[in-house]
Protein backbone atom coordinates (compact mmCIF):
# COMPACT_ATOMS: atom_id res chain seq x y z
CA UNK A 1 0.00 0.00 0.00
CA UNK A 2 1.33 3.42 -0.78
CA UNK A 3 1.83 6.18 1.75
CA UNK A 4 -0.94 7.98 -0.06
CA UNK A 5 -3.64 5.14 0.17
CA UNK A 6 -2.16 4.90 4.06
CA UNK A 7 -3.16 8.26 4.96
CA UNK A 8 -5.96 8.15 2.96
CA UNK A 9 -7.43 5.24 4.76
CA UNK A 10 -6.82 6.23 8.40
CA UNK A 11 -10.01 5.50 10.30
CA UNK A 12 -11.36 9.06 12.15
CA UNK A 13 -13.88 7.27 14.21
CA UNK A 14 -11.54 4.76 16.14
CA UNK A 15 -8.11 3.54 16.34
CA UNK A 16 -5.22 5.27 16.51
CA UNK A 17 -5.41 8.48 14.82
CA UNK A 18 -8.15 10.04 17.30
CA UNK A 19 -6.92 8.51 20.34
CA UNK A 20 -3.19 10.39 19.62
CA UNK A 21 -4.80 13.67 19.03
CA UNK A 22 -7.23 13.75 21.69
CA UNK A 23 -4.00 12.77 24.22
CA UNK A 24 -1.74 15.32 22.27
CA UNK A 25 -4.41 18.06 22.96
CA UNK A 26 -4.42 16.74 26.65
CA UNK A 27 -1.13 16.91 27.20
CA UNK A 28 -0.17 20.61 25.76
CA UNK A 29 -3.16 21.80 27.92
CA UNK A 30 -1.76 20.04 31.18
CA UNK A 31 2.06 21.32 30.33
CA UNK A 32 0.07 25.22 29.67
CA UNK A 33 -1.55 25.03 32.97
CA UNK A 34 0.85 22.97 35.20
CA UNK A 35 3.71 25.68 34.16
CA UNK A 36 1.40 28.46 35.29
CA UNK A 37 0.58 26.96 38.29
CA UNK A 38 4.08 26.98 38.97
CA UNK A 39 4.58 30.30 38.13
CA UNK A 40 1.57 31.34 40.11
CA UNK A 41 3.21 29.40 43.55
CA UNK A 42 6.81 30.80 42.75
CA UNK A 43 5.39 34.29 41.77
CA UNK A 44 3.03 34.57 44.82
CA UNK A 45 5.95 33.63 47.28
CA UNK A 46 7.61 37.26 46.03
CA UNK A 47 4.50 38.91 45.88
CA UNK A 48 4.49 39.25 41.74
CA UNK A 49 0.81 39.89 40.54
CA UNK A 50 1.26 39.18 36.94
CA UNK A 51 1.82 35.40 38.07
CA UNK A 52 -1.41 35.08 39.46
CA UNK A 53 -3.19 36.56 36.75
CA UNK A 54 -1.00 34.14 34.51
CA UNK A 55 -3.52 31.09 35.93
CA UNK A 56 -6.57 32.97 36.98
CA UNK A 57 -6.93 34.31 33.07
CA UNK A 58 -6.97 32.10 31.02
CA UNK A 59 -8.89 29.85 33.20
CA UNK A 60 -11.49 32.83 32.87
CA UNK A 61 -11.53 32.92 29.76
CA UNK A 62 -11.52 28.93 29.33
CA UNK A 63 -14.97 28.99 31.03
CA UNK A 64 -16.86 32.18 29.13
CA UNK A 65 -15.62 30.56 25.45
CA UNK A 66 -17.02 27.00 27.10
CA UNK A 67 -19.82 28.51 28.17
CA UNK A 68 -20.47 30.92 24.75
CA UNK A 69 -19.63 28.08 22.65
CA UNK A 70 -22.14 25.91 24.57
CA UNK A 71 -25.08 28.60 24.00
CA UNK A 72 -24.22 29.11 20.31
CA UNK A 73 -24.57 25.58 19.51
CA UNK A 74 -27.81 25.17 21.14
CA UNK A 75 -28.86 28.24 20.00
CA UNK A 76 -28.44 26.89 16.77
CA UNK A 77 -29.56 23.27 17.45
CA UNK A 78 -32.33 23.53 19.39
CA UNK A 79 -33.92 27.39 18.91
CA UNK A 80 -33.04 28.05 15.46
CA UNK A 81 -32.78 24.78 14.02
CA UNK A 82 -30.14 25.85 11.53
CA UNK A 83 -29.57 22.65 10.55
CA UNK A 84 -32.74 20.80 9.77
CA UNK A 85 -32.51 19.17 12.95
CA UNK A 86 -30.78 18.85 16.44
CA UNK A 87 -27.23 18.64 16.69
CA UNK A 88 -27.97 16.43 20.07
CA UNK A 89 -25.63 16.73 23.07
CA UNK A 90 -22.78 15.03 22.13
CA UNK A 91 -22.13 17.60 19.63
CA UNK A 92 -23.01 20.46 22.14
CA UNK A 93 -20.82 19.36 24.89
CA UNK A 94 -17.77 19.25 21.85
CA UNK A 95 -18.39 22.83 20.51
CA UNK A 96 -18.64 24.05 24.62
CA UNK A 97 -15.72 22.00 24.99
CA UNK A 98 -13.59 23.02 22.00
CA UNK A 99 -14.44 26.61 22.72
CA UNK A 100 -13.31 26.42 25.88
CA UNK A 101 -9.95 24.77 25.20
CA UNK A 102 -9.33 27.14 22.07
CA UNK A 103 -9.73 30.36 24.30
CA UNK A 104 -7.23 28.43 26.72
CA UNK A 105 -4.61 28.81 24.44
CA UNK A 106 -5.37 31.81 22.84
CA UNK A 107 -5.08 33.60 25.97
CA UNK A 108 -1.66 31.87 26.66
CA UNK A 109 -0.83 32.62 23.23
CA UNK A 110 -1.38 36.24 24.46
CA UNK A 111 0.39 36.12 27.77
CA UNK A 112 3.91 34.04 26.96
CA UNK A 113 6.83 34.38 24.11
CA UNK A 114 8.87 31.65 22.87
CA UNK A 115 8.75 27.89 23.75
CA UNK A 116 5.49 28.50 25.28
CA UNK A 117 3.60 30.78 22.76
CA UNK A 118 4.49 27.89 20.77
CA UNK A 119 2.99 25.43 22.92
CA UNK A 120 0.13 27.49 23.21
CA UNK A 121 -0.55 27.99 18.88
CA UNK A 122 -0.13 24.04 18.77
CA UNK A 123 -2.89 23.66 21.42
CA UNK A 124 -5.05 26.11 19.42
CA UNK A 125 -4.42 24.12 16.15
CA UNK A 126 -4.91 20.55 18.00
CA UNK A 127 -8.26 21.46 19.96
CA UNK A 128 -9.64 22.67 16.79
CA UNK A 129 -8.96 19.02 15.00
CA UNK A 130 -9.59 17.49 18.40
CA UNK A 131 -13.45 18.90 18.72
CA UNK A 132 -13.99 18.49 14.61
CA UNK A 133 -13.09 14.90 15.39
CA UNK A 134 -15.44 14.66 18.16
CA UNK A 135 -18.05 15.89 16.74
CA UNK A 136 -17.33 13.52 13.71
CA UNK A 137 -17.16 10.65 16.00
CA UNK A 138 -20.39 11.71 17.63
CA UNK A 139 -22.21 11.87 13.92
CA UNK A 140 -20.26 8.53 12.40
CA UNK A 141 -20.14 10.64 9.08
CA UNK A 142 -16.52 10.53 7.66
CA UNK A 143 -15.28 7.00 8.58
CA UNK A 144 -11.22 7.98 7.47
CA UNK A 145 -9.32 10.70 6.36
CA UNK A 146 -10.23 9.75 2.36
CA UNK A 147 -13.59 9.82 2.87
CA UNK A 148 -13.73 13.91 3.74
CA UNK A 149 -12.33 14.34 0.37
CA UNK A 150 -14.84 11.95 -1.59
CA UNK A 151 -12.10 9.43 -1.84
CA UNK A 152 -12.89 5.56 -0.61
CA UNK A 153 -11.14 2.10 -1.74
CA UNK A 154 -13.66 0.63 -3.23
CA UNK A 155 -12.68 -1.00 -6.55
CA UNK A 156 -14.29 -0.02 -10.00
CA UNK A 157 -15.82 -3.22 -11.52
CA UNK A 158 -18.51 -3.89 -14.68
CA UNK A 159 -21.19 -6.25 -13.09
CA UNK A 160 -23.23 -6.66 -16.18
CA UNK A 161 -24.71 -10.07 -16.74
CA UNK A 162 -22.82 -11.52 -14.11
CA UNK A 163 -25.82 -13.41 -13.16
CA UNK A 164 -28.07 -15.43 -15.41
CA UNK A 165 -32.07 -15.49 -14.63
CA UNK A 166 -32.22 -19.29 -16.20
CA UNK A 167 -29.34 -20.29 -13.27
CA UNK A 168 -30.92 -18.71 -10.30
CA UNK A 169 -32.32 -21.04 -7.65
CA UNK A 170 -34.08 -20.08 -4.34
CA UNK A 171 -32.78 -19.13 -1.26
CA UNK A 172 -34.40 -22.49 0.14
CA UNK A 173 -32.49 -24.59 -2.52
CA UNK A 174 -29.52 -22.90 -2.14
CA UNK A 175 -29.33 -23.44 1.63
CA UNK A 176 -30.37 -27.32 1.19
CA UNK A 177 -27.38 -27.92 -1.31
CA UNK A 178 -25.09 -25.87 1.15
CA UNK A 179 -26.71 -28.45 4.30
CA UNK A 180 -25.44 -31.14 1.60
CA UNK A 181 -22.25 -30.12 0.83
CA UNK A 182 -22.49 -29.33 -2.70
CA UNK A 183 -21.72 -26.00 -2.49
CA UNK A 184 -17.76 -25.36 -0.72
CA UNK A 185 -16.32 -22.48 -2.17
CA UNK A 186 -17.90 -20.33 -0.27
CA UNK A 187 -15.89 -16.94 0.14
CA UNK A 188 -15.08 -15.76 3.86
CA UNK A 189 -16.12 -12.16 2.79
CA UNK A 190 -18.84 -10.37 0.80
CA UNK A 191 -17.46 -7.43 -2.38
CA UNK A 192 -18.07 -3.65 -2.59
CA UNK A 193 -17.75 -2.23 -6.00
CA UNK A 194 -18.39 0.43 -7.82
CA UNK A 195 -20.58 0.34 -10.81
CA UNK A 196 -22.07 2.73 -13.41
CA UNK A 197 -25.83 2.14 -13.23
CA UNK A 198 -27.11 3.53 -16.64
CA UNK A 199 -30.09 6.00 -16.78
CA UNK A 200 -31.97 4.21 -19.73
CA UNK A 201 -35.39 5.72 -18.96
CA UNK A 202 -34.50 8.79 -16.42
CA UNK A 203 -31.88 10.31 -18.14
CA UNK A 204 -30.92 11.35 -14.54
CA UNK A 205 -27.38 12.53 -13.47
CA UNK A 206 -26.46 9.53 -11.14
CA UNK A 207 -23.07 9.36 -9.68
CA UNK A 208 -21.58 6.15 -9.57
CA UNK A 209 -23.72 3.68 -7.15
CA UNK A 210 -22.00 1.22 -4.81
CA UNK A 211 -22.94 -2.98 -5.04
CA UNK A 212 -22.47 -4.85 -2.31
CA UNK A 213 -22.33 -9.18 -2.94
CA UNK A 214 -22.31 -11.16 -0.29
CA UNK A 215 -20.44 -14.71 -0.24
CA UNK A 216 -23.12 -16.48 -1.81
CA UNK A 217 -23.18 -14.11 -4.52
CA UNK A 218 -19.62 -14.81 -5.09
CA UNK A 219 -19.32 -19.01 -5.60
CA UNK A 220 -17.95 -20.32 -8.82
CA UNK A 221 -20.71 -23.04 -8.76
CA UNK A 222 -23.16 -22.61 -11.99
CA UNK A 223 -26.23 -22.17 -9.74
CA UNK A 224 -26.43 -19.11 -7.49
CA UNK A 225 -29.55 -18.00 -4.98
CA UNK A 226 -31.88 -15.29 -5.96
CA UNK A 227 -31.07 -12.91 -3.07
CA UNK A 228 -33.46 -10.51 -1.52
CA UNK A 229 -32.01 -6.84 -2.16
CA UNK A 230 -31.94 -3.41 0.15
CA UNK A 231 -31.66 -0.06 -2.00
CA UNK A 232 -30.11 1.98 0.71
CA UNK A 233 -29.83 6.33 0.27
CA UNK A 234 -27.72 8.80 2.36
CA UNK A 235 -29.05 11.76 4.12
CA UNK A 236 -28.35 15.30 2.16
CA UNK A 237 -25.43 16.40 1.95
CA UNK A 238 -23.92 12.69 0.98
CA UNK A 239 -23.32 10.11 -1.68
CA UNK A 240 -23.16 6.19 -2.12
CA UNK A 241 -19.90 6.37 -0.93
CA UNK A 242 -20.91 7.78 2.90
CA UNK A 243 -23.59 4.86 2.93
CA UNK A 244 -21.16 2.32 2.78
CA UNK A 245 -17.95 4.45 5.01
CA UNK A 246 -20.29 5.74 7.61
CA UNK A 247 -22.99 3.38 7.68
CA UNK A 248 -20.39 0.31 8.02
CA UNK A 249 -22.72 -1.23 5.64
CA UNK A 250 -20.01 -3.96 4.41
CA UNK A 251 -19.47 -5.54 8.27
CA UNK A 252 -22.51 -5.37 9.25
CA UNK A 253 -23.78 -7.51 5.63
CA UNK A 254 -20.40 -9.89 6.33
CA UNK A 255 -21.38 -10.56 9.84
CA UNK A 256 -24.79 -11.84 8.99
CA UNK A 257 -23.17 -13.76 6.03
CA UNK A 258 -20.43 -15.60 8.48
CA UNK A 259 -23.69 -16.50 10.83
CA UNK A 260 -26.11 -17.50 7.78
CA UNK A 261 -23.55 -19.64 5.56
CA UNK A 262 -22.82 -16.36 3.09
CA UNK A 263 -26.71 -15.65 2.98
CA UNK A 264 -26.95 -11.97 3.05
CA UNK A 265 -28.80 -9.33 1.11
CA UNK A 266 -27.31 -7.74 -2.02
CA UNK A 267 -27.45 -4.29 -0.69
CA UNK A 268 -27.08 -1.13 -3.44
CA UNK A 269 -26.71 2.05 -2.30
CA UNK A 270 -28.24 4.40 -5.48
CA UNK A 271 -27.25 8.11 -5.59
CA UNK A 272 -31.11 9.98 -5.47
CA UNK A 273 -29.23 13.18 -5.51
CA UNK A 274 -26.86 13.66 -7.97
CA UNK A 275 -24.62 16.10 -5.99
CA UNK A 276 -24.18 16.81 -2.45
CA UNK A 277 -25.68 20.16 -2.65
CA UNK A 278 -28.96 18.58 -4.47
CA UNK A 279 -32.27 17.98 -2.46
CA UNK A 280 -34.11 16.13 -5.24
CA UNK A 281 -37.28 14.94 -3.04
CA UNK A 282 -36.87 12.03 -4.90
CA UNK A 283 -39.28 13.19 -6.90
CA UNK A 284 -39.41 13.34 -11.02
CA UNK A 285 -38.89 17.13 -11.30
CA UNK A 286 -37.87 19.94 -13.72
CA UNK A 287 -35.45 21.49 -10.82
CA UNK A 288 -32.70 17.89 -11.14
CA UNK A 289 -34.21 15.58 -13.40
CA UNK A 290 -35.97 12.17 -13.01
CA UNK A 291 -34.62 11.16 -9.46
CA UNK A 292 -37.85 9.04 -9.03
CA UNK A 293 -38.14 7.05 -12.33
CA UNK A 294 -33.78 6.65 -11.90
CA UNK A 295 -34.59 4.67 -8.54
CA UNK A 296 -37.65 2.77 -9.17
CA UNK A 297 -36.98 2.11 -12.54
CA UNK A 298 -33.30 2.22 -13.67
CA UNK A 299 -31.94 1.07 -10.71
CA UNK A 300 -34.32 -1.73 -9.94
CA UNK A 301 -34.10 -2.96 -13.61
CA UNK A 302 -30.41 -2.91 -13.85
CA UNK A 303 -30.28 -5.00 -10.47
CA UNK A 304 -32.87 -7.70 -11.54
CA UNK A 305 -31.41 -7.91 -15.21
CA UNK A 306 -27.73 -8.29 -13.76
CA UNK A 307 -26.96 -9.42 -10.57
CA UNK A 308 -28.66 -12.49 -8.82
CA UNK A 309 -31.07 -11.02 -7.06
CA UNK A 310 -34.68 -11.89 -6.36
CA UNK A 311 -37.63 -10.33 -8.79
CA UNK A 312 -40.43 -10.22 -5.83
CA UNK A 313 -41.10 -6.99 -3.49
CA UNK A 314 -41.18 -9.29 -0.59
CA UNK A 315 -37.81 -9.73 -1.40
CA UNK A 316 -36.44 -6.47 -1.53
CA UNK A 317 -36.55 -3.70 0.49
CA UNK A 318 -35.85 0.30 0.84
CA UNK A 319 -33.85 1.97 3.28
CA UNK A 320 -32.15 5.62 3.99
CA UNK A 321 -30.78 8.23 6.49
CA UNK A 322 -32.63 11.37 6.96
CA UNK A 323 -33.48 12.89 3.58
CA UNK A 324 -33.19 8.94 2.21
CA UNK A 325 -35.08 8.01 5.16
CA UNK A 326 -38.04 10.49 4.25
CA UNK A 327 -37.00 9.25 0.42
CA UNK A 328 -37.56 5.37 1.45
CA UNK A 329 -40.86 6.63 2.69
CA UNK A 330 -41.82 8.07 0.27
CA UNK A 331 -41.10 5.63 -2.22
CA UNK A 332 -41.42 2.67 -0.46
CA UNK A 333 -45.16 3.30 0.55
CA UNK A 334 -46.28 4.68 -2.80
CA UNK A 335 -44.45 1.51 -4.58
CA UNK A 336 -45.51 -1.51 -2.81
CA UNK A 337 -45.34 -3.61 -5.90
CA UNK A 338 -41.84 -3.09 -5.80
CA UNK A 339 -40.81 -2.98 -2.19
CA UNK A 340 -41.92 -5.37 0.78
CA UNK A 341 -40.14 -3.89 3.68
CA UNK A 342 -39.21 -0.09 4.66
CA UNK A 343 -36.47 0.57 6.57
CA UNK A 344 -35.81 4.18 7.42
CA UNK A 345 -33.72 6.02 10.49
CA UNK A 346 -34.42 9.79 11.10
CA UNK A 347 -37.06 10.54 8.77
CA UNK A 348 -38.66 13.65 8.28
CA UNK A 349 -42.78 13.95 8.23
CA UNK A 350 -42.53 15.67 4.27
CA UNK A 351 -40.14 15.86 1.74
CA UNK A 352 -38.58 19.72 2.74
CA UNK A 353 -36.93 21.81 0.31
CA UNK A 354 -37.42 25.34 0.84
CA UNK A 355 -41.04 26.93 1.75
CA UNK A 356 -44.14 24.84 1.21
CA UNK A 357 -45.09 27.43 -1.68
CA UNK A 358 -41.95 27.68 -3.52
CA UNK A 359 -41.48 24.13 -3.36
CA UNK A 360 -44.74 23.15 -5.05
CA UNK A 361 -43.96 25.61 -7.47
CA UNK A 362 -40.69 24.28 -8.50
CA UNK A 363 -40.90 20.43 -8.09
CA UNK A 364 -44.65 20.01 -9.14
CA UNK A 365 -45.71 22.73 -11.26
CA UNK A 366 -47.53 23.86 -8.42
CA UNK A 367 -49.58 21.02 -8.00
CA UNK A 368 -50.27 20.97 -4.65
CA UNK A 369 -51.93 17.35 -4.95
CA UNK A 370 -48.93 16.14 -6.63
CA UNK A 371 -46.88 17.36 -3.88
CA UNK A 372 -49.20 15.49 -0.71
CA UNK A 373 -48.76 12.17 -2.57
CA UNK A 374 -45.35 12.17 -1.36
CA UNK A 375 -46.45 13.05 1.90
CA UNK A 376 -45.18 9.85 3.87
CA UNK A 377 -48.20 9.55 6.03
CA UNK A 378 -50.24 10.30 2.78
CA UNK A 379 -48.65 7.86 0.69
CA UNK A 380 -49.31 5.17 3.52
CA UNK A 381 -52.76 5.87 3.72
CA UNK A 382 -53.30 5.88 -0.38
CA UNK A 383 -51.87 2.94 -0.83
CA UNK A 384 -53.79 1.08 2.51
CA UNK A 385 -54.39 -1.78 3.48
CA UNK A 386 -50.69 -2.41 2.94
CA UNK A 387 -48.83 -6.09 3.88
CA UNK A 388 -45.27 -4.11 4.00
CA UNK A 389 -43.56 -4.58 6.96
CA UNK A 390 -41.80 -1.28 8.18
CA UNK A 391 -39.00 -1.08 10.80
CA UNK A 392 -38.31 2.95 11.31
CA UNK A 393 -35.75 4.04 13.96
CA UNK A 394 -34.73 7.49 15.58
CA UNK A 395 -31.83 8.25 18.04
CA UNK A 396 -33.20 8.74 21.28
CA UNK A 397 -31.22 12.40 21.28
CA UNK A 398 -32.85 13.30 17.59
CA UNK A 399 -36.09 14.62 19.45
CA UNK A 400 -37.86 15.83 16.71
CA UNK A 401 -36.81 12.38 14.22
CA UNK A 402 -38.91 10.44 17.46
CA UNK A 403 -41.85 13.22 17.27
CA UNK A 404 -42.10 12.10 14.02
CA UNK A 405 -41.27 8.17 14.42
CA UNK A 406 -44.24 8.90 17.04
CA UNK A 407 -46.94 10.08 14.00
CA UNK A 408 -45.72 8.44 11.32
CA UNK A 409 -46.00 4.21 13.14
CA UNK A 410 -49.17 4.53 14.36
CA UNK A 411 -50.73 5.44 11.06
CA UNK A 412 -48.73 2.76 9.09
CA UNK A 413 -49.85 0.19 11.93
CA UNK A 414 -53.48 1.05 11.20
CA UNK A 415 -53.37 0.80 7.32
CA UNK A 416 -52.01 -2.70 7.78
CA UNK A 417 -48.31 -2.30 8.12
CA UNK A 418 -46.12 -4.69 10.10
CA UNK A 419 -44.51 -2.18 12.29
CA UNK A 420 -41.71 -2.16 14.32
CA UNK A 421 -40.67 1.64 15.73
CA UNK A 422 -37.23 1.60 17.82
CA UNK A 423 -34.92 4.59 18.91
CA UNK A 424 -31.35 4.07 19.78
CA UNK A 425 -30.26 5.33 22.84
CA UNK A 426 -27.75 7.32 23.52
CA UNK A 427 -27.47 8.15 20.12
CA UNK A 428 -29.10 11.43 18.00
CA UNK A 429 -29.23 12.18 13.91
CA UNK A 430 -26.49 10.38 13.20
CA UNK A 431 -25.11 7.26 11.41
CA UNK A 432 -24.92 5.40 14.89
CA UNK A 433 -28.65 5.22 14.87
CA UNK A 434 -28.55 4.35 11.55
CA UNK A 435 -26.50 1.24 12.17
CA UNK A 436 -28.33 0.56 14.97
CA UNK A 437 -31.80 0.56 13.17
CA UNK A 438 -30.62 -0.96 10.21
CA UNK A 439 -28.96 -3.71 11.96
CA UNK A 440 -32.21 -4.71 13.27
CA UNK A 441 -34.23 -4.21 10.43
CA UNK A 442 -31.69 -6.83 8.30
CA UNK A 443 -32.90 -9.46 10.80
CA UNK A 444 -36.52 -8.41 10.70
CA UNK A 445 -36.06 -8.85 6.71
CA UNK A 446 -33.72 -11.90 6.46
CA UNK A 447 -36.16 -13.76 8.88
CA UNK A 448 -38.99 -12.88 6.15
CA UNK A 449 -37.09 -13.78 3.36
CA UNK A 450 -35.73 -17.02 4.23
CA UNK A 451 -32.27 -15.93 4.70
CA UNK A 452 -32.93 -17.05 8.12
CA UNK A 453 -34.99 -19.23 10.24
CA UNK A 454 -34.85 -17.49 13.71
CA UNK A 455 -37.31 -15.03 14.76
CA UNK A 456 -35.94 -11.35 15.54
CA UNK A 457 -36.30 -10.51 19.11
CA UNK A 458 -36.14 -7.00 19.74
CA UNK A 459 -34.64 -8.13 23.79
CA UNK A 460 -31.22 -9.35 21.61
CA UNK A 461 -31.11 -5.31 20.52
CA UNK A 462 -30.12 -3.84 24.06
CA UNK A 463 -28.87 -0.58 22.48
CA UNK A 464 -32.88 -0.62 20.57
CA UNK A 465 -35.39 0.19 22.84
CA UNK A 466 -38.94 -0.08 21.09
CA UNK A 467 -41.27 3.15 20.64
CA UNK A 468 -45.14 2.32 21.97
CA UNK A 469 -47.43 3.42 18.96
Amino acid sequence: MSMRAWLMNISLVDGWFPATLFSITAVLAAILLGIAIWEMVDGSRGGGKRAIAVVACPMVIAVIAGIVGLVIAWLLSDVFVVFGVELGPRVIAWAGCGCAIVGFAVSHVMLHRGVLRAVAVILVVCAVFSTATGIDQAYGEYATIGSLFGQDSYREADLTGMAKRSDLISVTQWRQEAADGSISDIPAHGEVSKVNIPATTSHFEARQALVYLPPAALVTAKHKPALPVILMMSGQPGSPGRVFAAGGIQTMMDDYAQHHGGLAPIVIAADQLGDDSHNTLCVDSPVYGKALTYLTKDVVDWVKTNLPAAWQAQDWAIAGFSQGATCSLQIGANHPNLFGTIIPTGSELKPTNGSESSMISRFFHGDRTAYEKQIPINAIRNHAPSNQTLVIGAGERDRESVRNVELIAPVAQQEGMHVTAVESLGNAHDWHAVRDTLRYGLVVFGYNTGLSDAKPKLADYPNLKRITI
